[in-house]
């Protein structure tokens, strides 16, 4: 509307005779200027209210969410140093863990190896004195089985020697004597 007047008075002004600087011409250009700040002034206005205010709350929106997202990853970026001391920590306590683990079941093992030690020790000690007691206990009735044989050897000897001087029962009580005497030493011989 504002144009269609500026053009209805050029085209009036347009009809009349009258120089470029004229009164008629200062007047038509005084309106002109008139409408052309009331035009911007309206366009100013229009833009103000229509395009700059919502275009100002989207970037002010914008940087809302923005700040909002820095903070959401300044607290994340925090969170994940504190999870990561958090986690090296819980490491290094597992480390340590496992270090004493390693030394209990290493003195435990060294404990056991000690006990089977001894054990083995003991149950060769055992064997060898049931051993040593089967010797013995061998000995003694090889000497018992060889104290007669030596007694009747010796009855006979000496029967054969002396004659029939000595009765042949005095003779075999005196060499079962005898052979008690020298066994019974050598058995106190195998015990000691």
């Amino acid at each position: 509307m504002i144009n269609m007047y500026s053009t209805m008075l050029l085209a009036a002004e347009a009809s009349s005779e009258s120089g470029l600087f004229s009164a008629d011409q200062m007047g038509g250009y005084a309106a002109t200027i008139l409408i052309t700040i009331i035009n911007v002034a309206v366009a100013y206005i229009i833009i103000r209210l229509f395009i700059f205010k919502p275009i100002l709350n989207v970037i002010k929106k914008r940087e809302a969410k923005i700040a909002s997202d820095l903070d959401a990853a300044s607290r994340s970026k925090e969170e994940a140093a504190s999870n990561a001391e958090v986690s090296k920590q819980a490491i290094d306590d597992a480390h340590a863990q496992a270090s004493q683990i390693l030394e209990e079941t290493k003195a435990d093992a060294e404990e056991q190896a000690k006990i089977i030690r001894m054990k083995a020790k003991e149950e060769a000690d055992e064997i060898i004195d049931r051993a040593n007691n089967e010797v013995i206990r061998m000995k003694k009735v090889a000497i018992e089985e060889m104290k007669d044989e030596i007694s009747d050897l010796a009855v006979e000897v000496a029967g054969r020697v002396i004659g029939d001087v000595v009765e042949h029962d005095k003779l075999k009580d005196l060499a079962n004597k005898h052979t008690e005497e020298l066994i019974g030493e050598e058995v106190d011989k195998l015990e000691q």
